[in-house]
């Protein structure tokens, strides 16, 4: 029976166990796209911490035609040596490196507003669907087919050992490969072997290059799950065409970027979700060995997977990103010292806003050489209040500096509002997050208080060298005339401590608490209405692309009346009235839930100030905001705690 952690022969390539990490962007590329030391050293880390594969992420063979603001470029001896730095590092680990190849973004890539993407066809372009993308030329076509095949000699020189062909998800060359994207008329266009010509043609180049033995993998979508894409059947019949084409081994995809979720997955999709590609694979008979990935960071999940014979590689993306030691957590059995990926996409949000490459829940991602962990310089005493996600941060990263650590929280539980974060079934991530902070601080030399309020007095009279304020922030109640007459909850504590609704609930707000706190309703059989004063639901949320995508479409799938554009004027015995375009809407309500936001507290800290030598404060407590901004800011306040007034 195979398992996770054997050694694996896949055609040439042999690998000392079966999880790779899975490739994604990474923003932090040198300014000619080549491979940059941060952006080394954060696969070095994957590496050093038991992956038996690492890829980099996708990577142009030429800026011919597309300009390459992220992804890696292969094309100069310049960009290969760099590469080389990243292979000879890796592995000194044992790990191999797969070098994936892309001809580019096509109808997904942009330059600007009013310059047309080239893509296979004249169709519109994803973003700015009013720019009609340029077709390429045969002989353009040539061209990018000679520079993969010259990129696969770089790569393999400069070490790596297996190439990738970068065909899925809706880029260019899968966009050759589907109808919906390709209406070419010549060799290239039409039945599935002239859509397919192009995969064979940067086939033959990489065996022309690097020679037939050379590990050759390729990354296919069979299934798009848009309307006129891909079919599952259909990308079975794509499967069976290439499963005695001569590649190594099918690396398999869901969706493009109008289901964004379904190829990035997001914290609202089940455990596995791309697994049924790979089912439909082996059933359809396919021989040629296959990778799959898509929430696969559930180690006995990954390992029924491979026992099963489902898949020959496990791909984690994700979770490679918030604990780049899972492979090796995994063989010591250490399971709960896992940080869990909680797939809140602030990885794809800071990428797209020009912001450093972050993951949520580790802030050293991305930093891995800036941002270490220096011992103490002296033993300072710190007192961490409130035991929410920054300041459980804090305490944890000020202990294992060696710090003389309490951490006071005035529930009798652990986590602040992340336990209403993963009170509804679809955020069970974020609940096993809290898990999973808990068992660090059972094991951590913290000395935790619960039902202990923080009092200024208390505090001084304790007088400890450094005090960290992370008690959260507080909802903001709005006054609604006769609100007194009906079952009134906040919407945190609503999730937090498990109260019960009547059956027709109306949701003030609708945010991402209160489009979360109306979903969960909605999933135990309420009649559930979201009153929202701004034209959209969700408007002000910053959030991922793809989370967005994930959320309305539960939304729409749901049976939430959602009303915008609309205010709460009044509440009554069973009912709540709203003004919408002027006019007065009765609605049936037994319970009104409250969600319109929450406000600082800063009143701790000035009663502080000038009594203890070190005051600050972090997350909520500071300012309203998210996950990843408590986080951080726990794990830099202590990493930095002597350098801070």
């Amino acid at each position: 029976m195979p398992t996770l952690f054997e050694k694996v022969k896949i055609g040439n390539l042999e690998l000392k166990n079966r999880v790779f990490m899975a490739p994604m962007g990474f923003s932090h590329t040198d300014p000619d796209g080549g491979y940059s030391d941060r952006q080394i050293e954060y696969y070095v880390e994957r590496a050093r911490g038991g992956f038996g594969l690492i890829y980099p992420t996708a990577t142009m063979v030429t800026t011919e035609f597309e300009p390459a603001p992220m992804p890696n470029v292969l094309e100069t001896y310049s960009h290969a040596t760099r590469l080389a730095i990243l292979c000879e590092k890796v592995h000194h680990y044992g790990a191999k490196v797969c070098s994936q190849l892309s001809l580019g973004l096509g109808r997904v890539s942009f330059i600007d507003p009013f310059t047309p993407p080239k893509s296979a066809s004249a169709i519109p372009s994803f973003f700015f669907p009013d720019l009609i993308c340029t077709p390429y030329t045969k002989e353009e076509i040539k061209f990018l087919v000679d520079k993969f095949g010259y990129a696969a000699l770089l790569a393999k020189n400069a070490g790596a050992d297996a190439i990738e062909i970068h065909a899925y998800g809706g880029y260019l060359i899968d966009q050759f490969l589907t109808p919906l994207w390709n209406k070419r008329t010549d060799e290239y266009g039409g039945s599935l072997e002239n859509r397919l010509r192009i995969v064979y043609e940067l086939r033959d180049a990489v065996w022309e290059n690097c020679g037939k033995d050379f590990p050759l993998i390729i990354k296919l979508t069979p299934d798009h799950q848009i309307e006129g894409g891909r079919t599952l059947d259909e990308g079975i019949e794509m499967l069976k065409a290439l499963d005695d084409a001569g590649f190594t081994a099918f690396h398999l995809d869901l969706g493009t970027y109008e289901c964004w979720y379904n190829a990035v997955t997001t914290v609202y999709q089940e455990e596995g979700v791309q697994l049924y590609l790979a089912e439909a694979a082996k059933k359809a008979g396919i021989k040629t060995p296959l990778l799959v990935q898509g929430k696969l960071g559930n180690p006995v999940l990954a390992e029924k997977v491979v026992s099963e014979g489902l898949a020959e590689l496990i791909g984690l993306g994700h979770p490679s990103l918030t604990d780049p030691h899972w492979p090796a957590k995994v063989k010591q059995g250490r399971f709960e010292d896992i940080v869990p990926c909680i797939g809140c996409n602030e990885c794809i949000y800071t990428n797209l806003i020009n912001q450093r490459f972050s993951c949520a829940v580790n802030p050293r991602m991305g930093m891995e050489r800036d941002y270490n962990l220096s011992p103490a310089r002296e033993k300072l005493s710190v007192l961490v209040v409130g035991a929410g996600p920054g300041g459980i941060t804090a305490a944890l990263t000020a202990a294992e500096r060696g710090f003389d650590v309490e951490l006071w929280e005035q529930s009798d539980s652990l986590g602040g509002t992340l336990r209403a974060a993963g009170a509804p079934k679809f955020k069970e991530a974020v609940a096993k997050y809290v898990e999973y902070l808990k068992v660090q601080l059972y094991k951590s030399n913290v000395r935790v208080r619960v039902n202990k309020t923080a009092t200024a007095d208390e505090i001084i009279k304790r007088n400890p060298d450094a005090v960290i304020i992370a008690g959260g922030a507080k909802p903001i109640i709005p006054n609604i005339p006769g609100m007194e007459k009906i079952q009134v909850l906040e919407a945190t504590q609503m999730l937090m401590n498990c109260d019960r609704t009547g059956n027709k609930v109306v949701v003030l707000g609708g945010g991402l608490v209160g489009c979360e706190a109306a979903l969960h309703l909605d999933y135990e059989g309420k009649d559930v209405t979201i009153v929202e004063k701004l034209d959209e639901v969700l408007l002000t949320v910053k959030h991922a692309t793809n989370n967005d995508l994930a959320i309305k479409k539960m939304l729409s799938d749901s049976n939430i009346n959602i009303m915008t554009g609309s205010t709460l004027v009044s509440a009554d015995t069973g009912k709540v009235t709203v003004n919408k375009n002027g006019e007065n809407i009765d609605i049936p309500c037994d319970t009104l839930v409250i969600a319109v936001g929450y406000c600082s507290d800063k009143s701790l800290e000035e009663a502080l100030e000038g009594k203890i030598a070190k005051v600050i404060t972090i997350g909520d407590n500071r300012e309203p905001a998210k996950i990843i901004d408590a986080v951080h800011q726990g794990f830099h306040t202590a990493r930095l705690l002597e350098e801070l007034d």
